[in-house]
């Protein structure tokens, strides 16, 4: 009866120490920080153009483009201005992104042209009614 409590014990403080080994914080104290400005002129020597520059887990965390013009958000080491992690924003051909598409279609129309779809949904030709409480 004991084993499996041992084991599942095991497997907890297994399961805990792993998180502990993804921290992507920055724990350096504010008197070794580099300036802001810093951040900028190490984005603008890899090719990147910021649009955002905060502070976040102890980080600088960079938002932009990237030098291909692809979306992404970094977090930067604030005494060595390393990259720390990285993420991008994947476009496929062809998305123009959601604030292109809300421009196109307006709210209660079926897309561009504003037509409704041939579908029983909308027998009358006219756009549903909702209520929202």
């Amino acid at each position: 009866m004991t084993k499996p409590i041992w084991i599942v014990a095991l497997l907890l403080v297994m399961a805990g120490s792993g998180t502990a080994l993804a921290d992507d914080d920055c724990h350096i104290p504010m008197s070794q920080w580099q300036p802001r400005e810093a951040v900028q002129k190490m984005a603008e020597t890899r090719g990147w153009q910021v649009s955002r520059i905060k502070i976040d887990d102890g980080c600088y965390q960079v938002r932009g483009l990237d030098e291909t013009g692809q979306a992404f958000k970094a977090k930067i080491d604030p005494e060595t201005l390393s990259v720390v992690k990285m993420k991008r924003k994947e476009r496929h051909e062809g998305d123009d992104g959601p604030r292109e598409r809300r421009q196109s279609s307006g709210p209660g129309t079926g897309g561009p042209s504003g037509t409704l779809p041939a579908n029983k949904l909308f027998e009358t030709g006219k756009p549903p009614k909702s209520v929202v409480k």
